[in-house]
């Protein structure tokens, strides 16, 4: 008789169990966070060594917006059950959110390789492996996202980004199509579409996808400067020139508009309206070392080489390896007879940047000036070679385009 009003009264608790989370469960489902965490707690109370109920009250505590105690709880999930994948990802998630990478990413890998089918666990942890700079880990993940549900276009968009900053243009290309696809309001992800187009010299696919953004939001300024810059990409000034100057009278403040209105006006040898929007973009955005290094350009090209060198001078102090900086500074030094400065800017320019053979020839035309004949002679023959590399290397590409595929 006692055992088996023992064995009733247990019955009796797994049902108040069940019942407990029950109740929690559609508290959860109407919104009522609170209230399904009390609920939750009960059935916890009647169920201590719960993985499951121990994760769900983390991830109402986290919901309530009690972070803390939620990441205490999914440990203690996991404690309970090191296996069981949602508590990893839980864990993984709320570490995410608290800017931990380092304590977020291997939870999230513990959950997508409990789990591999779980497009939500495959997918955070490749969005979180790009976030951190690991693009090549998380391709894997990204793609196997995008084939356990190839409807979610923010994975194709992120798989994008992996892809592109890894160099497979043109995957990321395909990758972008299909997040557009699938989401043409996505204007992020049509905006990568169109940069991604124009990187591979598909200039006018890109200007496409940019003109559908303006369509959609004319105040997108970013796509009005993507079109002036990519007009200026093909030599088309005037075009340019009119989207620039719309996209500023926009933004007057929009330094990456006056940066490429100021290329423009360069290539049309208007070389002081010109250094006015290129003086203008280095206001707005001193740290924009290709700004000073274009308006050292403009510069040296009206003759004015003291102030050529302090542009580059400033393009370096923003960018220390830029070496076409370091070559431009050691050609308008040498033009002021600064013969030292420009031997050692030209050094310098190589030193970053081998495989251009301007510098080896400045330096030695500037060797050969100051009396150093071998060293001059070297000078050339370095250069000579690097040129004929180029060449060689160019001619290589030419014939792997033309050949048959």
């Amino acid at each position: 008789m006692v055992l088996l009003l023992w064995l009733g009264a247990m019955g009796a608790v797994a049902e108040t169990s069940q019942e407990m989370e029950s109740r929690g469960a559609e508290l959860k489902a109407k919104g009522d966070a609170a209230g399904a965490l009390a609920a939750y707690e009960q059935a916890l109370a009647l169920d201590p060594k719960s993985a499951r109920l121990t994760d769900e009250t983390g991830f109402l505590l986290a919901v309530l917006n009690r972070r803390n105690e939620a990441i205490a709880r999914f440990q203690q999930a996991i404690d309970l059950d090191p296996k069981f994948a949602p508590a990893q990802y839980h864990l993984g998630a709320a570490y995410w959110l608290a800017k931990e990478p380092d304590r977020a990413i291997p939870h999230l890998q513990s959950a997508a390789a409990l789990e591999p089918g779980v497009f939500e666990y495959r997918y955070q942890l490749g969005v979180a492996l790009s976030a951190t700079g690991q693009y090549a880990d998380a391709l894997p993940q990204l793609r196997a996202a995008t084939g356990s549900d190839p409807k979610r276009a923010m994975a194709w968009n992120s798989l994008g980004v992996a892809l592109e900053k890894t160099g497979d243009l043109p995957s990321a290309v395909v990758a972008y199509q299909h997040a557009v696809n699938l989401d043409p309001a996505d204007q992020n992800a049509r905006m990568k579409l169109g940069e991604a187009l124009v990187s591979m010299r598909r200039a006018d696919e890109g200007i496409a996808q940019f003109a559908k953004i303006l369509e959609a939001d004319p105040a997108n300024n970013a796509a009005r400067v993507n079109i002036g810059s990519t007009y200026l990409k093909k030599g088309d000034f005037d075009k340019a020139a009119e989207q620039l100057l719309e996209a500023i009278k926009l933004d007057p403040n929009l330094a990456s508009a006056h940066y490429d209105l100021g290329v423009t006006l360069k290539d049309k040898d208007q070389i002081e309206a010109a250094k006015a929007e290129l003086l203008r973009a280095v206001e707005l955005d001193p740290n924009m070392a290709e700004a000073h290094y274009m308006l050292g350009i403009a510069e040296w090209q009206s003759g004015a080489f003291d102030e050529a060198a302090r542009e580059m001078q400033a393009a370096i102090a923003v960018r220390p390896e830029y070496g076409e900086a370091y070559f431009m500074l050691g050609t308008a030094l040498k033009q002021k007879g600064d013969l030292d400065g420009a031997e050692k800017a030209l050094r310098s320019a190589i030193r970053f940047n081998p495989d251009d053979p301007g510098p080896y020839n400045t330096l030695g035309q500037l060797l050969r000036q100051r009396g150093d004949v071998a060293g001059s002679k070297a000078a050339f023959a370095q250069g000579e070679q690097v040129k004929q590399a180029k060449e060689a290397e160019l001619g290589r590409m030419l014939q792997k385009k033309d050949s048959p595929q």
